[in-house]
């Protein structure tokens, strides 16, 4: 038990210091009374959303707790553990998004203010360490829940492992609600906010007179801060606990129990280190020094598994096949993020290219960021599958599965990627810093520009703001790498948690026997498979034209607004009239959780009607139905969204602004704002609500299932 409360320990530490930074940027200065009164305007929008949201969560949350203690807990005697897991990951989720949110709002005057005295070196590291605060409470946070319920659920009950992937999916479930309306709020504010004032008004961006650009920054930090942090915050614990629950349903020692733990708390050691290796004298590329501290944490990360893995009592062998399968996982994070910035950074081709075709029409900027977002999945899921490949060779040839006959070398390479997913995963904490840095960067520009402060400061934010685009689109394409190396592990853990239902419900101890039946039950050519695979694309498609489709009815409302005001005020464009800026906020609140109900619910309900009617097993299909059509769709939203802003970016630093080309790329960057911020993230939480959902409900499904008569085959006759 040594190694679980060594990770309580670490976990806590994470979280101290975390609370250290957030004091040490709160004590910088906040500017003058103008730039005070913008960040506060910031921090109480974003403040008054994430509650409202909170508290609309929180009915749905009471209800699904209970439907699980009444479903899952009371048949299989667990005591309302699983219920109490979902509920405390869900709370976990809310708390990682809002300390995000409390600290990054309050760091834009005070980025903007250390820019006017301190120039470079002093917003990058003020914007850095606030960036910080919610990497490291992220991580600290997570490795607290996973090592404290690891402990108590194993101390009072044998049953602990489904109670522990309850923890993720309520974290999931929470993540998918905050994706999906602080998307539709940020960009829904962001688009009419650009619409009105870019092009028609032909203001610069976040001009105050713009009624919508308070709106803006508010979104900034509700989509870009509160919801990436809770994103990844959840493919931590789901990746984690799927990882542990693996572990124990295979039955190995619990060396490899904590070994996991062990990796998550080492990451996090390494992550203390890797945020104080920021480089702020002299930087003339901050990007470079970003990038740097991220590449050394990593590489102290993977020294640290090497390290570690002498404690955990394993032959030489297969405590090294374990670093080594981490690590693998911890490398794929700096490539995946080279490869978006290839895709989204105006310093390679692909996104020069779009900026080129600004020279022709809006039309062919949108078609050659399509086509390069299209492209840009196939690297991405190459290196994936590279990875996945790897380790499961890894797992297959040192992880002693024993009892599972002809299944368990299969079974054991399923847990080597496993572990490479924990490696991906646990290095967050520093994904995450250079992540929330963007938003925090944003909205400082953004005081800068409102505040008037001299164009020499507004050169270093414009710097510091370009180099955040690229880390929030490079962070992207960590997360939903996360989410395809994570679904396999879930998906495994579903398959194993059926068959153990099963043989609980008609009370045989022939697992093997049981295994086969379920595996025939998933082939290819079962209807109930491949009818539960076009129903999980079609969910991806759903869910993807839902949420754009708010984005557009919530930015109609927006630019309706701001038009009114400069209709009806035509001394807000000549600086005689102050705009009402409330009044966008207010809208954009109010649509954005108006909005995000209908795609959420579907998440829960299509799954739930798909296995106790149809059969188990094309729940099965439908999460691979999701899988495969959901993580490249993902990936061309996000790089294309990237992309288009870089491009829009890339034609301005050659002063090309207020030109037709110009308005050309903001057209292009206005279409991408949703597939970047909205639609493309979305769907990460929602393969992994998918899963853990499953996972949570398998018993009642099975149940369901063999009253029906329809287990192992499903519905129809195959």
């Amino acid at each position: 038990m040594f190694i679980p409360i060594f990770g309580l320990i670490v976990g806590a530490i994470g979280v101290v210091y975390a609370i250290y930074l957030a004091r040490w940027v709160l004590s910088q200065d906040p500017g003058n009374e103008k730039m005070r009164f913008i960040s506060q305007a910031i921090a109480t929008g974003a403040r008054a959303y994430l509650f409202r949201q909170y508290r609309t969560l929180a009915i749905l949350l009471a209800v699904l707790a209970v439907l699980i203690l009444i479903a899952i807990d009371l048949p299989r005697g667990t005591n309302g553990l699983t219920a109490l897991g979902f509920v405390v990951g869900a709370l976990g989720s809310m708390l990682a998004g809002y300390l995000g949110m409390y600290v990054t709002t309050r760091s834009a005057s005070r980025v903007a203010q250390a820019a006017a005295i301190g120039g470079m070196g002093k917003a990058l590291l003020v914007s850095w360490r606030a960036g910080a605060v919610m990497g490291l409470s992220l991580a600290g946070i997570a490795l607290l829940l996973i090592s404290g319920f690891y402990l108590a659920f194993r101390a009072v009950t044998s049953d602990w492992a489904v109670p522990l992937v309850a923890l993720g999916f309520g974290a999931s479930l929470v993540t998918l609600f905050m994706r999906v309306g602080g998307g539709i709020y940020t960009k829904a504010a962001d688009l009419g906010a650009d619409l009105v004032g870019k092009i028609e008004a032909g203001i610069p961006e976040d001009d105050p007179r713009n009624p919508g650009v308070i709106a803006d920054n508010v979104g900034d930090n509700v989509g870009d801060v509160a919801g990436m942090a809770a994103d990844v915050y959840e493919s931590y614990i789901v990746t984690v606990t799927a990882a542990i629950f693996l572990a124990a349903i295979l039955g190995l020692a619990s060396a490899y129990i904590d070994a996991i733990i062990l990796f998550a708390a080492l990451a996090l050691i390494a992550t203390f280190i890797g945020v104080n290796l920021l480089k702020t004298t002299g930087v003339k590329h901050p990007l470079s020094s970003i990038n740097m501290a991220v590449y050394f944490t990593i590489g102290i990360a993977i020294v640290l598994f090497f390290a570690g893995t002498f404690v955990l009592g394993l032959d030489f062998a297969k405590a090294a096949a374990l670093a080594a399968a981490a690590s693998l996982g911890a490398a794929l994070a700096p490539i995946i993020v080279k490869i978006t910035d290839y895709y989204t950074s105006y310093n390679y081709g692909p996104v020069r290219r779009i900026a080129e075709q600004a020279k022709i029409s809006p039309a062919t900027v949108i078609i050659t960021g399509y086509g390069e977002g299209l492209m840009s999945a196939i690297p991405v899921i190459a290196i994936i599958v590279a990875v996945l490949g790897v380790s499961y060779a890894i797992g297959y040839y040192t992880v002693p599965v024993q009892g599972f006959g002809e299944w368990s070398k299969y079974l054991a390479g399923i847990f080597g990627t496993a572990i490479a997913s924990v490696g991906l995963l646990v290095v967050a904490g520093i994904i995450i810093t250079a992540d929330s840095y963007g938003p925090v960067s944003d909205n400082a520009n953004g005081v800068v520009e409102m505040a008037g402060l001299p164009e020499s400061v507004r050169e270093v934010t414009d710097v510091l703001d370009s180099v955040g685009n690229t880390t929030k689109a490079t962070t992207k394409g960590y997360a939903i790498a996360s989410a395809a190396l994570a679904a396999l592990v879930l998906f495994i853990a579903l398959i194993f948690e059926i068959v153990q239902a099963y043989s609980k419900i008609v009370g045989t101890t022939n697992l093997v026997a049981v295994l086969s039946d379920s595996l025939r039950g998933l082939s290819i050519i079962n209807v109930n498979v491949l009818i539960g695979a076009f129903i999980g694309v079609s969910l991806v498609y759903f869910f993807t034209s839902r949420t754009l489709g708010a984005v557009g009815r919530t930015a109609m409302e927006i630019v309706e607004e701001i038009r009114r005001q400069f209709r009806e005020k035509p001394g807000i464009l000549e600086w005689k009239e102050q705009p009402d800026y409330a009044r966008v906020v207010d809208i954009a609140t109010r649509r954005a959780l108006g909005e995000f109900l209908v795609p959420g619910l579907a998440a829960i309900v299509v799954p739930l009607l798909t296995g106790l009617v149809l059969g188990w097993n094309a729940l099965a299909g439908l999460i691979m139905g999701a899988i495969v059509a959901g993580v490249p769709r993902a990936l061309l939203m996000a790089n294309a969204g990237g992309a288009w802003d870089n491009a829009k970016k890339y034609i301005e630093l050659q002063g090309l602004k207020k030109t037709e080309m110009h308005k050309a790329a903001v057209i292009g960057d206005t279409v991408g704002d949703p597939f970047k911020d909205t639609s493309g993230p979305s769907l990460n939480p929602l393969i992994k609500v998918l899963n853990t959902l499953s996972v949570v409900f398998a018993y009642a499904i099975v149940l369901a299932n063999v009253a029906l008569g329809i287990y192992p085959m499903g519905l129809l006759p195959f």
